[in-house]
This record gives structure tokens, sequence and C-alpha cells, in this order.
């Protein structure tokens, strides 16, 4: 209950301050009355903070100590899965050569004069074996050439970019700009 009447203590601080809020700064009372305010703001927004991490970081610790035991068994049953199913679509393909095999050698049966029923059971019992063998086909993406790919498709590393314009290299472009903000130092 600790928690509820934390989060019902801050809205009512945020209800009391909200319509006071709503100034327009256009004299020094009106500047001192938005620094009060910021003040006001400052000591809300820490007290959450504080008490939502009092909540959340053993959660999360707790939540990191759980996934990290499973983690080892997680990737070894991983690796199993990954290695089976290469292994079955290595045979599935190995299968559909040999129907592809017995195709021809069933015409070519067909055409010396054996009978359709003879000549395809073979053909028969591959594509039995094909049919029991689930895979389905999945589009990916293969980057032959990264040189070749519209810019359109190309997002910049925005974060890299200001660190090299922060460093003084230059960057066709982009440029650094700087903007004015105002800091909650009241």
């Amino acid at each position: 209950m600790e928690t509820k009447e934390a989060v019902d203590t801050a809205n009512t601080l945020v209800a009391g301050i909200t319509e006071e809020a709503k100034i327009k700064i256009n004299s020094m009372p009106t500047f001192e009355k938005a620094k009060l305010i910021l003040g006001q703001v400052k000591v809300i927004k820490k007290a959450m903070r504080d008490k939502k991490e009092a909540i959340t970081k053993p959660i999360n610790a707790g939540l990191k100590n759980f996934r990290d035991m499973f983690k080892p068994i997680e990737t070894e049953i991983d690796e199993i899965e990954n290695y089976l199913k290469s292994e079955v679509v290595k045979y599935n393909h190995k299968l559909v050569e040999e129907e592809a095999d017995r195709q021809e050698k069933a015409l070519a049966d067909i055409e010396s004069g054996e009978t359709m029923e003879n000549a395809t059971k073979n053909v028969e019992r591959v594509t039995q074996k094909i049919d029991q063998i689930k895979t389905r086909k999945i589009a990916k993406l293969k980057i032959v050439d990264a040189t070749l790919i519209p810019r359109a498709f190309l997002l910049p590393d925005e974060k890299a970019i200001l660190g090299a314009l922060k460093d003084g290299m230059e960057v066709k472009g982009c440029e650094l700009i700087h903007e004015e903000i105002a800091i909650n130092n009241y």
C-alpha cells in the first residue's frame, strides 16, 4: 500500500501545481514563479524516480538472475534445435534430388515399355518420405553489395555522426548545431 500512497501523494502534488504552471513568462515576477514551480517539479520527479527504482531495481535484478539461470540451457537447446532442423532440411534436399532422378528413370522405363505402375513405384516411395517432412520457405535478406543499396534504405547513425562532429570531423550533409534548452536547476 506504501507504493499506492506514494503515487496518490505525487498525483496530489502535481494536481496542485498544474494550474499554477500554465503561466506566460514575460517578467521577473513570472520568471520567479516559474522557478518555484520548476523546483517543485524537480522534487516530485526525483521522489517518483527514487520510489520507482526502489521497487523496480530488486525486481529487475531478480528477473536478470532468473534469466541468467536458464540462459545456458536455452542456448544449448537452441543449438540442438538449429542443428536438427538443418539436418532435416539437408535430408529433404537429398530426397528431392532423389525424387527427380527417379522420375527421370521412370520416364525412361515407361518409354522402354515398362508399365506406369511399376515404373513409378520408386518415385512414390520417395514422394511419401518427402510428404512426411514439414518445411516452409521464409524470405530473408542477403546483402550482396552494400554500395548498390538505394539511399532511401540507408539510415544514418545519428549518435556516431554527432560524436564525429563533436570530435571536429567533417561529415558531409550534416552540421553541429547548438540548441538552447532550459535546465531545471531551481
